[in-house]
């Protein structure tokens, strides 16, 4: 399965079984935006309105990056063994994830990017 058949399955599950968790515990009901997903060469972005995906597209929207994240097959690897955002993008471990776009917005946003790719990491 490539990048894009598995974000297509957790548009479905960030709208579905984990949308009240999502958008309540984690704030997503205040995001609208882009947030951009990328592993090796494949580059997924979704965009939201009020927590809800509205839209996947493959690549970087003609607007930019947002807000996402990268890494190769082996920094996702390791994401999926502790499902921490905080310690994936410390620079002091090794097989980091790097965070994309502003980084105050990443800040402000911090809750709902580490969810998501927490319930990604569960599809990978």
């Amino acid at each position: 399965m490539n990048l894009y058949e598995k974000i297509l399955e957790l548009k479905e599950k960030i709208n579905g079984e984990e949308a009240e968790l999502f958008k309540e515990f984690y704030y997503g009901k205040f995001f609208s935006g882009d947030i951009t997903l990328s592993e090796e060469q494949e580059t997924v972005t979704l965009t939201f309105h009020k927590g809800t995906c509205i839209d996947v597209v493959k690549g970087i929207p003609n607007t930019g990056v947002d807000i996402g994240v990268s890494g190769s097959k082996d920094d996702w690897d390791k994401f999926v063994t502790h499902k921490s955002l905080s310690v994936a993008t410390n620079k002091g471990n090794s097989n980091n994830l790097t965070t994309l776009g502003g980084a105050i917005r990443f800040r402000q946003n911090f809750n709902v990017v580490a969810q998501l790719i927490r319930v990604y990491a569960s599809i990978r």
